[in-house]
């Protein structure tokens, strides 16, 4: 609980979380807060990495490779398959995909 007391009325306030206007307020003093272990533990997703652009059908097999594996292909998989399959089985539009 976080403990905000009026240095005016000597008024104490326990809230669950900090309140921006008390704190913004001269008059509020915060005179408690949980100790960090006490607090929830904040979960941070990461942001999803952005998909590869799609190489053209001129590009060398070794890109079409790359561009496999980010979209989600096994390496050994992506190096054993011909280009003109990589280019089949990844050279249609996002759109196609969905």
């Amino acid at each position: 609980m976080f403990v905000y007391r009026n240095s005016s009325t000597g008024q104490v306030v326990e809230l669950p979380e900090r309140d921006v206007r008390l704190d913004h307020l001269d008059v509020w003093l915060l005179i408690a807060e949980p100790a960090p272990e006490d607090l929830p533990e904040q979960v941070i997703e990461p942001a999803p990495e952005p998909r590869p652009e799609r190489p053209s059908e001129n590009d060398t097999k070794a890109a079409w490779v790359a561009y496999a594996v980010a979209r989600g292909m096994a390496e050994g998989d992506a190096k054993s398959l011909s280009k003109a399959a990589l280019v089949e089985e990844f050279g249609r539009d996002d759109e196609e995909d969905d």
